[in-house]
């Protein structure tokens, strides 16, 4: 059995539908993709490459292209933001970085102490669990969208998510040490 093209009743195409839905979506979620990716450690020109590579490969592999390929998105970020902060590293000199690490450290000083302790909380928490909490918390995703980005099931996302919270307090009251 042959099926044809579904036409919306205005007479477009689905194919201009499509675009006006990606339209939409990169309108909503640009600067989103970019900030994700320079709270990661990115400069805002690489963080604006990553966000618009990213776009790209949602226009070329989502099927929809509404809230549903949001996941997506953030996936996709993550994935083209470990690439790009594995190049920056293979290229940068460790002179460079120690002197970038001194200069972000006294920038981190001169922020209010909770802020400070908690960015320091996070970073010792390490990934997986304190990127679920980024995307949780910051990000504003879902469990369900969540789950997606970071290719896991939503009990899964649940359980590390209780476990990072748990993990998260006792650092912050400064019982670092593991069970």
């Amino acid at each position: 059995m042959r099926t044809q093209a579904v036409h919306p009743p205005d007479g477009r195409t689905a194919p201009s539908v499509r675009r006006d839905q990606f339209e939409v979506f990169f309108r909503d979620h640009h600067q989103s993709a970019i900030r994700y990716s320079m709270r990661r450690g990115l400069n805002e020109s690489d963080a604006k490459e990553v966000a618009a590579d990213a776009l790209r490969i949602v226009w070329q592999k989502s099927p929809a292209v509404d809230d549903t390929a949001l996941p997506f998105l953030y996936r996709t970020c993550r994935n083209l933001l470990l690439h790009a902060l594995r190049d920056q590293q293979r290229r940068t000199a460790a002179e460079t970085r120690v002197q970038e690490k001194l200069a972000f450290e006294t920038d981190r000083a001169a922020d209010d102490d909770d802020g400070h302790r908690v960015r320091e909380a996070l970073d010792a928490l390490g990934d997986p669990g304190a990127e679920l909490l980024r995307l949780l918390y910051w990000e504003g995703l879902t469990a369900a969208q969540a789950a997606v980005a970071l290719n896991r099931t939503e009990q899964a996302v649940w359980a590390l998510a209780s476990r990072s919270r748990r993990r998260l307090a006792r650092i912050l009251e400064g019982q670092t040490h593991e069970r």
